[in-house]
């Protein structure tokens, strides 16, 4: 019932928080979901179908990517934003490198990043990081521990502060 839940949440918090959906995998799926209110799609591989189904609509995707190649394509499709997944590989001097080179792509780690090294991608040419499991730890969230996902965002945010308003050049 996904899509239901995401119909719900949009309904709920609209003009508030943008709702998205991930893992999308053809343009039917990214379809469904955005005609139950999602306002950006995001893949976990980079899928120029869906990336141009979507940058025809104006709808923000931001499709997974490993190689800098699949970067550059998937910034060639129309996406503005670029997931690096997994981010792990190579980590922050792999971004270093690839936004230095190319610096026209807006690359998003993820899955790789970590309440204490998000700064680290983003002094390192990173447009923004996604992280999820370490923010809202599984045993946390299944023991409705809210105060140490408080922590853990208020870990992550001083990480991101450090860096300042705007690193990327």
């Amino acid at each position: 019932d996904c899509l239901e839940h995401l119909a719900n949440f949009r309904e709920k918090y609209d003009g508030d928080v943008m709702v998205g959906c991930g893992t999308i995998m053809n343009t039917e799926d990214a379809e469904r979901a955005v005609d139950a209110g999602a306002e950006f799609i995001i893949t976990p591989v980079m899928l120029p179908d869906v990336i141009e189904w979507c940058a025809k609509r104006n709808i923000v995707i931001v499709p997974g990517c490993q190689t800098p190649t699949e970067l550059v394509s998937a910034y060639r499709a129309g996406a503005p934003l670029q997931k690096l997944f997994p981010g792990v590989t190579g980590g922050p001097a792999w971004v270093k490198a690839v936004s230095s080179a190319l610096p026209m792509l807006s690359i998003n780690p993820t899955s790789g990043v970590t309440l204490e090294n998000a700064g680290d991608y983003l002094r390192n040419g990173a447009a923004s990081v996604g992280l999820v499991a370490p923010l809202f730890d599984p045993v946390a969230i299944q023991n409705g521990d809210w105060d140490q996902i408080a922590k853990n965002a208020e870990i992550v945010m001083a990480n991101v502060r450090e860096v300042g308003p705007y690193v990327r050049k």
